[in-house]
């Protein structure tokens, strides 16, 4: 009998299942950890003479981590994605609230520091929404990778500091080393469940190895506790769990009272210090979010995270909670816990909740030891994945930027790590990208030749000066780190060339993607270096824009420096100097076309030919073919000259080859039967001799001997002309 069919819902009814526990795991521990963090920031922001307004504080800072945690689970790109408040944000604001509280009566500066918090995370909304509708979010793709290696690896060092903290209730620092090591029993636990944690994951990563491990942890703290006597209440004097936290009713909107009875001006007072939480923020916010990329080796929509973030920080400014974003370590908990929805964000913001409402009495029994374990494995994990294995996977340059900026942030904090990282990058970088060539060829005329049809003699007075012109074609960016060494090169090749002899250096900027203002004072240096010796500097390819910032650091046109539009055209007019200063004749006028084909032709008399031809005559600019056109016919010219041209969609123009008399055009398209390739245009009046395509076909129907010599003489023109171009191209293979 046939089975039963599948019942989709039922599958789908399964994974669900399958992953409520690592999601609830995740979310759970990440509503814990979001208790203790907002508690610890209230406790941070509202200090001194603020102590008083703690709890207020507390559920302050717990509504805007359960408004972010919500917000980011329901809208980020990443499902498992889960936020939190900030420290970095946090530590900022509580310096200015400090500033604002000692300037404001007693009785105004509860209500004054809920409105600067309100329009701090408010301002910070606004700010992420922003930029996430401009799409900037991109800009964070240029930190290089080894910066976001030293970021997570000094995360993981902060994730490990902050779990013995609270392992041992202790702040850990250089002067607390002692203490913290004599707590020995109290961080022993967590740091031997986090490497059991670490292990175990390493060599089994299933979704329920996170979760059965921490309830198994759980349930054996507790055996432990009972079995030594100690029960629930000597655990708690013993400082082995949790808390003790403030009871419910912790939040109310006192952001409304606050718009009519604070001090508006001592807020804007501290309008500097707002804007530097806004940059810190955004910062650590895409820091943040391409750490998890990294993490979770998924691509994250950046915008969609800026804007998602904002609409959640707005709301939460409304009700007075702290700036929050994504964190990397409850994510990164998520993501190896094996949660793969949005629930885990969803709890931990259900947990906060539950606290603003009843309080944190069942919080208060989660055993340290797992709690600061858990973080211990996260922090752990970073280093093991960025400081040992990263050895092997990085090159050493990169290598030793993440451990700089690893001792930096251990040293110095975030901040700064992160700073010094990208500052150290970019100076590698200047130094790396100097040592490459800004030259990519530098070849001689003799070589390199202009496209321009050019008659024997001229041609061999060519080839015989063509040293005299040097050609560099440069590429990437001209800045103060390449300039130098392009001086240089210029002065090398000059040497290697018999430097009396070069009359043209010709710099071709084609393949240049920007310039400084260094580049200026190096052309200056390049123009000293020419002009001692008679040389003339050509620049080509200069679009407007640069040659603009060339003329306004004073290097113009002038005697010894022409501009001109492209390296072909640049090559030509140095190739006219030097034919004039070699006493060349000028080009003998063509004789009538049928002599020019008498010797193409073979045997074949050139007046039987002469009847098929149509006799064109076109003035300077005009066009004798336009590329894209159909291809009916192609054309001998018997006097003038020509240019073929290669034409842009946007409108640009590429000389291709500058032809004289007994030359022929198009007679690829009219053999292909395709359209024109390219356009020709008259560069003087020029007489033509136009063959159709029917005449041709009349041709091979009523003369085949004379159609067979015309085929011959276009297929010895075309070998020609591919032999030409494969000299060419190995001269500058050489």
């Amino acid at each position: 009998m046939p089975g039963k069919p599948l019942d989709p819902t039922a599958s789908r009814t399964s994974r669900l299942l399958a992953g409520l526990g690592p999601a609830l795991t995740a979310g759970g521990v990440a509503g814990v950890l979001e208790v203790v963090l907002a508690t610890s920031l209230a406790a941070l922001v509202f200090s001194g003479g603020l102590a008083v307004h703690r709890p207020a504080g507390i559920g302050l800072a717990l509504f805007g981590g359960a408004v972010v945690m919500l917000g980011i689970a329901v809208f980020s790109s990443l499902p498992f994605s889960v936020g939190s408040v900030q420290d970095t944000t946090a530590t900022i604001l509580a310096l200015a609230v400090a500033r604002i509280a000692a300037t404001v009566p007693d009785d105004e500066a509860f209500l004054t520091v809920v409105l600067a918090i309100a329009v701090t995370t408010v301002a910070a909304g606004v700010f992420f929404f922003v930029l996430g509708t401009l799409r900037l979010g991109q800009l964070v793709r240029y930190i290089p990778y080894p910066v976001i290696g030293g970021f997570l690896a000094g995360t993981g060092w902060l994730l490990a500091k902050g779990a013995l903290g609270v392992l041992t209730d202790v702040p850990v620092a250089l002067d607390t080393v002692d203490e913290v090591a004599g707590e020995w029993a109290k961080w022993l636990p967590g740091l031997a469940f986090a490497i059991t944690v670490l292990w175990v994951t390493r060599q089994r990563p299933h979704p329920a190895v996170i979760p059965a491990l921490s309830l198994g942890a759980i349930a054996l703290f507790y055996v432990a506790a009972f079995i030594s006597g100690q029960g629930v209440e000597g655990a708690r004097d013993g400082g082995w769990l949790i808390g003790p936290f403030p009871g419910g009713d912790l939040w109310q909107p006192w952001t409304l009272d606050a718009v009519g009875g604070a001090d508006w001006g001592a807020i804007l007072s501290e309008a500097a210090g707002i804007g530097t939480v806004l940059v810190v923020g955004v910062l650590t916010l895409l820091l943040n979010v391409t750490g998890i990329e990294l993490v979770t080796e998924r691509d994250i929509d950046l915008n969609r995270e800026l804007r998602a973030t904002g609409a959640a920080n707005l709301v939460a400014g409304i009700g007075g909670g702290l700036i929050g974003f994504h964190a990397l370590s409850l994510t990164s908990l998520a993501h190896r816990a094996g949660a793969r929805t949005r629930l885990p964000g969803v709890i931990g913001a259900a947990v906060c909740v539950l606290t603003l409402v009843f309080g944190a009495g069942a919080l208060s029994l989660f055993p340290k030891p797992v709690l600061g374990g858990l973080l211990l494995y996260l922090g752990l994990g970073f280093l093991l994945d960025w400081v040992v294995l990263a050895w092997r996977r990085l090159p050493r340059v990169d290598y030793a930027l993440v451990v700089i900026i690893l001792v930096v942030i251990a040293m110095f904090g975030f901040l700064i790590g992160v700073g010094v990282g990208i500052l150290v990058a970019l100076v590698m970088f200047v130094v790396e990208y100097s040592r490459g060539d800004v030259v990519s060829r530098a070849i001689s005329g003799a070589a390199y030749r202009s496209n321009v049809d050019r008659d024997p003699g001229h041609l061999a007075i060519l080839r015989e000066r063509g040293e005299r012109i040097q050609v560099f074609e440069l590429q990437g960016y001209l800045f103060f780190g390449t300039t130098s060494s392009l001086v240089d090169r210029i002065k090398e090749r000059l040497d290697d060339a018999g430097g009396d002899g070069v009359r043209f250096v010709v710099l071709d900027f084609r393949r240049v993607s920007g310039l400084d203002s260094s580049a200026v004072l190096a052309f200056t240096r390049a123009e000293q270096t020419t002009s001692a010796k008679g040389i003339e500097l050509v620049l080509t390819g200069l679009d407007e824009k640069r040659r603009r910032r060339l003329e306004r650091g004073g290097f113009v046109e002038r005697d010894g420096v022409r501009f001109m539009p492209d390296i072909d055209r640049g090559v030509q007019w140095c190739e006219d100097r030097l034919l004039e200063e070699a006493g060349a004749p000028p080009t003998e006028a063509p004789p009538p076309l049928e002599e020019q084909l008498r010797t193409a032709l073979d045997s074949v008399d050139p007046a039987w030919v002469l009847p098929y031809l149509e006799p064109v005559e076109v003035d300077a600019g005009e066009t004798v073919m336009r590329q894209s056109e159909p291809s009916d016919g192609l054309y001998f010219l018997e006097s003038g000259r020509l240019t073929v041209q290669l034409e842009s969609p946007e409108g640009g123009q590429m000389r291709l080859r500058t032809i004289g008399p007994g030359t022929v055009v198009g007679e690829v398209t009219l053999y292909l039967g395709t359209p024109r390739t390219a356009t020709v245009v008259a560069e003087v009046p020029s007489k033509l001799h136009r063959l159709s395509a029917n005449a041709l076909a009349r041709m091979e129907r009523g003369d085949p001997a004379i159609a067979a010599a015309v085929h011959r003489m276009f297929a010895r023109l075309l070998a020609e002309r591919l032999t030409d171009t494969l000299n060419e191209v190995e001269a500058l293979l050489d």
